[in-house]
């Protein structure tokens, strides 16, 4: 009986084993096929289009970046497996991508199905109603506790209670509170406690955000190290408006290092203010390095322009003569119709950064179809610069000998005169070829007969350019400029100081200063100008554009008569600046040809 019943166990023991093995069988060839089921490819031919209704805006962008199948959209199809496990974390990712906005309970009906060659994955999104913020409790503490900047902050968040949650609001203010410790100096602040807080129950937000900036640093005495003795101590210490004991700026530490950087004097500016060498006291030593330039920089350019020809330029610069900073500037100009030779000492003035002493000369020699003379003059000035303004004035005395219908005039001036000139934007390098832009220049000058002059004279003038950019990147360029002349003696009025105009950079489709009143044919200029110019261009390639031109002007005695000349141009942006190629056509003969080419080199402002 226990050998039977023995021996029924043993059949059972086998037939649980047989049992087993026949499952592990199954479960094993189920495994080893799911791989192909799940992972198969699809026919290569077949795409995804993604469709993402009921959002749209930055709603519909954030849904976009976080949905995993979106990346496919308009694409080649990934493996059905994919696919459909890419779909399968759809719902999860756009109630991430909708929390930042304050939207916890969205309802998304989804559907993947494929039809033809193209798998249609659609999500319909019911964001519902925005979280609204009940609680909000923003503390600042430590020493920018009454900082004014802190205080504005907090004042222009947008957190408030009764508003919907926007988690980029939170986010904002603590970036905010960050940043202000960091160009303020509390180097000790620590975030105690920032968080949101999401009551789905109550469907509320609460907002904490516990910035402790522990205390604030101050600047310690400014020091200089230069690579070589470059420029003195005291006049170094004119560059910055740091006082010993100050609290820290970032700001005036940054104007100190970009003060020193747009000088000729350095090629590279550093500064040390590590809060690991403060004191004990929380004073941090500002130490600035200093690299030296060359002191001597050479020039030398070649073009050509309608108006004077061929012309080649030579230049020396010699950044730095002395430790007071002083340096001086010398051109030579060669062209077909002027030669000239010009120099300028300049002596920093008190504050270096907008003020600046300097004796200048020149001489030039002029011999074209309307003008014939030759000039000599030295003087000074004193410039300052104040905000966008650069304010000059001089003091020059001219000797000049010129011809007026065939005879020789002699004339002696001296000149006081006031020139300011406004330039936007400031950056030489955004005014060469700028979307937006102004210059205006309001001058006057002139000279008595009482204060060794053979004449008395006053010549005010306004001139101005103005150019903006419409949302095509076409252009709109505006011109003008108008002068006027009372004088005692115009015979004793030198060539240089009379107005003509016509030319490349005045009214085009004339000759170079062929507009003005005439004695015997010949052009001897006037006592008034009035001049205006419009024009419009268009970019048909990256480098290229074309222009369309009208310019009217005239340099007359007593009545204007105004020349027109209208044209266009084919402008290119060359590595050296714009270069324009303007064919302009005279509307009034004489004077002139009845079309003209003008080639220009040069910078929009």
């Amino acid at each position: 009986m226990r050998q039977t019943k023995k021996l029924h166990s043993s059949q059972a023991r086998g037939r649980i084993f047989v049992g087993s093995f026949a499952h592990a069988a199954l479960i094993l060839a189920l495994l080893l096929s799911l791989p192909t089921a799940l992972f198969a490819q699809s026919d290569g031919s077949a795409t995804v289009d993604v469709s993402i209704s009921g959002v749209e805006d930055d709603l519909l962008s954030n849904v976009r970046g976080f949905l995993p199948l979106y990346q496919f959209d308009d694409k080649a199809a990934p493996t059905v497996g994919r696919l459909r496990y890419l779909h399968g974390q759809a719902e999860e990712a756009i109630d991430k991508a909708l929390a930042p906005f304050g939207y916890y309970r969205p309802v998304v009906n989804s559907s993947l199905e494929q039809v033809g060659d193209v798998w249609q994955a659609n999500y319909e999104i019911d964001a519902g109603d925005r979280i609204v913020t009940s609680t909000v409790d923003i503390q600042v503490t430590g020493e920018a506790e009454s900082d004014p900047a802190f205080l504005e902050a907090i004042e222009e968040s947008t957190l408030a209670v009764g508003k919907p949650l926007l988690h980029e609001d939170y986010e904002s203010l603590k970036q905010r509170f960050q940043v202000l410790a960091s160009q303020r100096g509390y180097f000790d602040a620590v975030l105690k406690e920032g968080a949101i807080r999401i009551d789905l129950k109550k469907y509320e937000a609460i907002v904490k955000l516990h910035f402790d900036s522990g205390v604030r640093y101050y600047l310690g005495e400014v020091t200089f190290n230069q690579d070589k003795p470059w420029l003195s101590e005291e006049m170094l210490l004119r560059y910055s408006e740091i006082e010993p004991g100050q609290v820290y700026l970032a700001d005036d530490l940054q104007q100190l290092q970009g003060d020193l950087s747009n000088t000729e004097y350095y090629d590279e500016v550093t500064l040390d203010v590590s809060p690991e060498n403060a004191d004990d006291d929380h004073v941090i030593p500002v130490q600035v390095n200093l690299k030296a330039r060359n002191p001597t920089r050479y020039t030398f350019g070649a073009g050509y322009g309608t108006d004077t020809g061929a012309r080649v330029t030579a230049g020396v610069t010699r950044r730095r003569i002395n430790q007071s900073g002083h340096h001086f500037t010398g051109e030579v100009l060669i062209s077909e119709l002027k030669y000239g030779i010009a120099g300028d000492y300049t002596i920093p003035g008190s504050d270096p950064r907008t003020d600046a002493w300097g004796l200048r000369g020149s001489v030039e020699d002029e011999h074209s179809d309307t003008s014939d003379y030759t000039s000599a003059m030295f003087g000074g000035y004193y410039r300052h610069r104040d905000g966008l303004w650069m304010k000059t004035y001089s003091l020059d005395y001219l000797v000049e000998r010129y011809e007026i219908s065939d005879d020789d005039e002699n004339s002696k001036l001296l000149i006081p005169s006031v020139e300011w000139t406004r330039t936007y934007p400031a950056e030489l390098s955004e005014r060469i070829y700028p979307d937006h832009g102004t210059l205006l220049s309001l001058s006057v000058r002139g000279a008595s007969e009482d204060i060794l002059s053979d004449t008395s004279f006053i010549q005010p003038m306004i001139s101005g350019k103005w150019i903006y950019s419409f949302g095509n990147s076409t252009r709109l360029i505006a011109r003008g400029a108008a002068g006027t002349t009372s004088v005692s003696d115009f015979d004793q009025l030198p060539t240089s100081l009379r107005f003509f105009t016509g030319g490349d950079k005045t009214v085009r489709g004339y000759s170079y200063n062929v507009i003005g009143p005439s004695l015997d044919d010949d052009v001897v200029g006037g006592k008034h100008l009035l001049e205006s110019s419009l024009e419009y261009e268009v970019p048909v390639s990256e480098k290229w554009s074309i222009a369309a031109f009208a310019d009217v002007g005239d340099a007359f005695d007593d009545e204007p008569d105004y020349k027109t000349g209208v044209g266009l141009g084919i402008h290119w942006r060359s590595p050296i600046g714009p270069v324009r190629l303007d064919f302009g056509h005279a509307l009034d003969v004489p004077p002139g040809k009845r079309v003209r080419v003008h080639l220009t080199i040069g910078s929009d402002l």
